[in-house]
């Protein structure tokens, strides 16, 4: 059984919490989580070194190299490919998205599983769950080509399944969207995915 995520310190609150290109525009969204933006804040605003970052977000060193170089890939990815960025303003909050075989139980599958789960997690509890039909099947398209945007349309932080293919990994990636590679994977296991960054 997985332990628990810690609750992290987050004391910084943005002004501005949605940015994006002026000279393009783009429909795509990347998803900055609370904690990464107050990592970014600390580290690169407040010049603390990771050590001392972690401390006052009172988690692990290695828990904020994780965070931190999340949202560093968030921002880059927003910088070079035009992007928008939300600031997600919710605490220990992320979403995430399973492909299942099944729409009742998960039972984890491929990217072109049947069904895709969404689970919306806030301080450490699933409060929401949505099923829906893998677009893959239902419009005859590969992965690559329809999840990146309905991953973005709900918000996934994070997209789950059994084999993910390196071409669909970094159209995720662009989106700022996590990509796991999982052979078994239950339910309670969601509430410690942040942790696996």
């Amino acid at each position: 059984m997985g332990r628990d995520k810690l609750k992290r310190k987050l004391n910084f609150k943005p002004k501005c919490t949605s940015f994006g290109s002026l000279s393009c525009k783009s429909e795509d969204t990347i998803h900055l989580l609370h904690e990464e933006m107050e990592a970014l804040y600390l580290m690169d605003n407040q010049g603390l070194y990771q050590v001392d970052a972690a401390l006052q977000m009172e988690v692990s060193r290695t828990t904020f190299a994780r965070i931190i170089k999340s949202a560093r890939e968030k921002v880059s990815m927003m910088l070079i490919t035009g992007a928008n960025l939300t600031i997600e303003d919710k605490k220990n909050g992320y979403t995430v998205m399973l492909s299942s075989m099944q729409d009742t139980i998960l039972e984890l599958g491929k990217p072109d599983a049947p069904f895709l789960m969404i689970y919306h997690i806030q301080e450490n509890e699933i409060v929401d769950k949505q099923i829906l039909k893998n677009p893959v099947i239902t419009e005859n398209k590969r992965p690559g080509q329809v999840l990146p945007s309905l991953c973005n349309e709900y918000q996934v932080n994070f997209f789950v399944a059994t084999s993910i293919g390196i071409g669909f990994k970094s159209a995720l990636l662009s989106k700022g969207i996590y990509a796991q590679n999982k052979k078994v994977f239950l339910e309670k296991d969601i509430l410690t995915l942040a942790q696996t960054i």
